[in-house]
């Protein structure tokens, strides 16, 4: 593939994605931040995306709620989050602005009235900040963040942008919002761990790779990952998987590195590969345009998730009787 620049005029725009070795010191992150948006645009790229909560560090590690732990990590992230616009975002601007560039960063982010925190990715470019993602899929993070209730999209000069963030992507509706509304590039900013420390055998790692190349196969979008990789400094901290990568509409990766910090970019025609994914790959097949929408309503039925499968239950105060192998026998109808 050839480097190309989208605001040149060329049809082709160059992504990229960053595998980051990051700390619980913003200083540290902002200058390996200021490397990496050097090293991309000697490159020429018009789109880079940093991972999950790259700015400020991921939490510490497993901590009960109300523990001297979680009271750490409470403090260490009220500390150091930042409003929207703020000193990180005028950061990345700057560097936008010299560079033609799209920069997508992720932050401990403060809310306007002071209280709430959130795990957000912000989009910067030349002229500011364009949207910003608050993680929506966040349930393994209470108490420090709140979740965020939206799935917006956001128009830039190379293309309609989805925004999203580690957890999200076990969801296929979040890709498919996207979609729907336009979006041609998902962007996903995450901080994805391993369940040990070899990355050739690791579930996590492998449920990642199957993830990423199935949503952006589904709705036949590009996708830019970006993860944390290694071990940071702080105690307690997972070995993340890193693998940086770029897919392809069909589902094929284009580029990526392996367990290892550094940056993977592609100079591809965006229009033309959503194009190719949804007329000649895949049988020819456009996954959007064969979609049954009259047939999702359950999809919005907020009383299902509440419902109990339908096996009667003892009467309260009853036991269920076992056999000789000690489980319980099956209810009678």
């Amino acid at each position: 593939m050839t480097t190309g620049r989208a605001a040149s005029g060329s049809r082709e725009t160059t992504l990229g994605a960053v595998s980051m070795r990051c700390a619980h010191d913003y200083p540290r992150n902002l200058q390996r931040y200021g490397d990496f948006i050097a090293d991309a645009a000697a490159r020429g790229v018009d789109l880079l995306v940093f991972p999950e909560m790259s700015l400020h560090g991921y939490l510490m590690g497993g901590a009960a709620a109300g523990s001297a732990a979680m009271a750490a990590q409470l403090d260490y992230f009220r500390a150091v989050a930042e409003p929207i616009p703020g000193p990180s975002t005028r950061f990345l601007a700057d560097h936008a602005r010299r560079h033609h560039m799209l920069i997508q960063a992720g932050l401990a982010e403060r809310a306007a009235d002071g209280d709430a925190l959130y795990n957000s990715a912000v989009l910067v470019g030349p002229s500011g900040v364009v949207g910003v993602f608050r993680k929506v899929h966040n349930q393994f993070e209470w108490p420090v963040f709140a979740p965020g209730d939206a799935l917006p999209v956001f128009a830039t000069p190379v293309g309609t942008i989805g925004m999203f963030i580690c957890y999200d992507l076990c969801f296929p509706e979040v890709l498919r919002a996207f979609a729907l509304q336009g979006a041609v590039i998902a962007t996903l900013t995450t901080a994805w761990p391993m369940n040990g420390d070899d990355p050739a055998h690791d579930y996590f790692g492998h449920a990642f790779d199957l993830l990423s190349r199935a949503n952006a196969l589904t709705n036949q979008i590009w996708m830019v990952c970006a993860n944390q990789v290694h071990r940071p400094p702080t105690p307690g901290c997972p070995d993340y998987f890193g693998h940086a990568r770029i897919i392809a509409p069909s589902g094929e990766i284009v580029v990526q590195i392996g367990h290892a910090e550094g940056l993977v970019t592609a100079s591809v025609d965006v229009r033309a590969g959503i194009e190719q994914a949804r007329s000649a790959e895949f049988f020819g097949l456009n996954l959007l345009q064969d979609r049954r929408p009259a047939l999702y309503g359950i999809l919005l039925d907020q009383e299902i998730r509440g419902r109990s499968e339908d096996v009667p239950l003892p009467p309260r105060g009853e036991h269920a009787q076992t056999g000789s192998g000690g489980s319980a026998a099956a209810p009678t109808a």
